[in-house]
């Protein structure tokens, strides 16, 4: 069935005032909204199932998921999805707008990143063109990725996962714990990243890529 939605989101206020405006508003309907990775995976898992008690329930065209859910990131719940249910479509909603959440949301599957201050008309003008099988940005955060585009492309996936990690303003304890890595680890690529970029040092790689 078409316009159907999920919502993952860990405040409960947020999920009931984005379901309202959408449901009253658009054709839009919030079938199912969560406030982790956890029952919205179990969910979807139960409909592909077809277990009794989700035999009413259908797979939604599009799940809005947080970046930040309690004690975990929506990023590798997307990828989960994306990877066990391709069909359905994820799209990320943050008051992160930062360069690195962006592009760790692009590398997690995601087909949108916009942000919740977003006027709600662009929020559906997303969903139509994600819906349609399209990539949406908003222009501000486009014209970032575009300038970082050609520095992706030749990082290594660890230097990629570095380099998203400090423009998130990780620490590089944050990075060693994220990543199973060394703080000598995290120093040695961070020096590569420093060449490869051609900056001296840490603020400087924020400054030009935030």
């Amino acid at each position: 069935m078409k316009n159907i939605l999920y919502i993952v989101d860990d405040h409960s206020m947020v999920r009931a005032g984005l379901k309202a405006w959408l449901e009253n508003h658009t054709q839009w309907r919030v079938a199912k909204e969560f406030a982790s990775s956890k029952e919205c995976l179990e969910c979807l898992n139960c409909i592909k199932s077809n277990k009794a008690n989700y035999k009413e329930d259908i797979f939604p065209e599009i799940i809005i998921v947080d970046v930040q859910l309690i004690n975990e990131t929506g990023f590798s719940l997307v990828q989960k999805i994306t990877e066990k249910f391709p069909y359905v479509k994820c799209i990320m909603y943050s008051m992160f707008d930062t360069t690195g959440f962006v592009l760790q949301a692009k590398d997690s599957g995601a087909k949108d990143y916009i942000s919740k201050v977003a006027k709600e008309e662009e929020l559906v003008h997303c969903l139509e063109i994600v819906q349609a099988g399209g990539t949406y940005l908003e222009q501000y955060m486009l014209e970032a990725q575009n300038k970082i585009g050609s520095i992706v492309s030749i990082l290594s996936k660890q230097e990629r996962n570095i380099f998203e990690a400090i423009l998130q303003e990780k620490t590089n304890k944050q990075i060693c714990d994220e990543f199973f890595i060394s703080p000598r680890t995290v120093e040695n690529y961070t020096s590569r990243l420093y060449s490869k970029i051609g900056v001296k040092n840490r603020d400087e790689l924020i400054e030009k890529y935030k």
